[in-house]
């Protein structure tokens, strides 16, 4: 294929490997096509050390980008990550990403969640070994972002060792570091780290009292215990917490989203970022959940959380059922809108040209009442760089215009803040309020 030609691809195809206790991934996307759930793509099943291998890597990664470019089907197929563009050649995929799940160990049993997390295997492979041999094979790039999981990643046996021997490599440098932790067991190695700036934690707590605690988390003992270590995590108020929240059956109504902002204040956490989700396992959001969404994210702003976002899973959900009833709703005039009204009938710089931008550009209340002025992207090769027919230019163009700045991404929505910031960027500008 010539590279010059837009194709099909995505960022996880070209630069991810997600490890399974015995399977390489390629993303943990899943999706719906026809009502029926897909995605966690598998690379390569790993019985041994020997299975993983780069060039087997590389070999199965190009295998489905050259055929969803032929019509050849895929299990990607129907995947809203896929993106119509221009990539850089294919020919070597180096890895950029990993994600770490390699054993399902986990100290709950979450109603989201599935054996694949915590069936109590541990991996077919050795962790270090693995990284060793990668690196022998020049698989990195030089800079890899990693994201630690499980299971509870803290119960991975030897995990302070391995987790240390990664964080200080130097080949590949790992520059953004993710923990995904329930924080029922406190680490003193996460604690450092975190005071150090060197990790982001992610807790999911998705609860507001011991009752629910139970049926979302399938377990009686931790509930509090988790508030206790984010408490203690949080003693340099570092901003590198992301405390996440679940809406399932069981924990969306406005009394529980209550007692757990009340718990948030209680143990001071309130200076934390906030992330919101839904259950993956159910394609659409009821209007009732839907507005508990929105109820959740304006109770947290009034409590005084800076830093709100929404993930993929609610995302799009949310936008569905909200236009699906847009007979109830009038965007000029209901409260839901209020804070977002000023960026109406306005030009808007968008910073990022992912698969995030794609899905907000074309579904979102806010830009069918504004448009893209531009695009930004630090990774940019060239001036004339094109997505979704804007131009993509470099982050200094913002200096240039007192537009107001959108950040399509919800992981890197504060790492991109803080380069916006550090450009002398007035924070004003930057569209910081709910966005459907």
């Amino acid at each position: 294929m010539d590279k010059k030609q837009k194709t099909y691809s995505c960022e996880d195809l070209r630069g991810s490997v997600y490890f399974a206790p015995n399977v390489l991934r390629h993303c943990c996307q899943r999706f719906f096509v026809n009502g029926e759930m897909r995605g966690d793509v598998e690379i390569i099943k790993v019985k041994s050390d020997k299975d993983i291998d780069y060039q087997r890597i590389q070999e199965e990664k190009k295998k489905i980008i050259n055929n969803l470019n032929n019509n050849i089907p895929t299990p990607c197929d129907g995947c809203p990550r896929i993106q119509h563009k221009h990539w850089k050649s294919k020919q070597e995929l180096k890895i950029k990403h990993i994600s770490m799940e390699a054993h399902s160990n986990c100290n709950a049993r979450c109603s989201y969640c599935s054996k694949m997390f915590y069936g109590g295997l541990n991996p077919n492979y050795n962790i270090e070994n693995m990284l060793d041999k990668l690196r022998k094979e020049k698989a990195f790039e030089e800079n890899v972002t990693i994201a630690w999981g499980g299971g509870e990643p803290v119960l991975l046996k030897n995990f302070g060792r391995i987790f240390k021997k990664f964080i200080e490599s130097k080949y590949p440098k790992f520059n953004d570091i993710r923990v995904y932790s329930n924080s029922i067991r406190y680490n003193k190695l996460i604690h450092q780290y975190l005071d150090e700036k060197k990790i982001i934690l992610t807790t999911s707590t998705d609860a507001g009292t011991q009752e629910t605690f139970e049926k979302v988390r399938g377990v009686k003992k931790g509930f509090i215990n988790i508030f206790e270590n984010l408490q203690k995590y949080n003693r340099n108020k570092s901003n590198y917490i992301i405390i996440k929240y679940i809406l399932t059956e069981e924990n969306y109504n406005n009394k529980e989203i209550d007692a757990f902002i009340n718990l948030l204040i209680r143990f001071n956490l309130v200076n934390c970022n906030f992330e919101i989700s839904t259950d993956y396992k159910f394609e659409n959001l009821n209007i009732e959940k839907a507005f508990s969404i929105v109820y959740f994210y304006n109770t947290l702003r009034k409590a005084g959380a800076e830093f709100i976002y929404f993930d993929d899973h609610v995302r799009k959900r949310l936008y569905r059922t909200l236009k699906n009833n847009i007979d109830k709703i009038d965007l000029e005039k209901n409260n839901l809108f209020e804070n977002l009204r000023e960026f109406f009938d306005q030009d808007i710089i968008v910073w990022g040209t992912g698969a995030y931008a794609n899905e907000i550009i074309k579904n979102s209340f806010l830009f069918k009442k504004s448009k893209v002025a531009f695009f930004v992207d630090s990774k940019i090769s060239k001036s004339d760089d094109l997505f979704l027919n804007c131009h993509v230019l470099k982050p200094e163009k913002l200096l240039g215009t007192n537009k107001p700045i959108f950040i399509a991404s919800s992981t890197y929505w504060q790492t991109i803040y803080k380069k916006i910031l550090k450009l002398g960027v007035n924070k004003n500008r930057v569209i910081n309020t709910l966005v459907i």
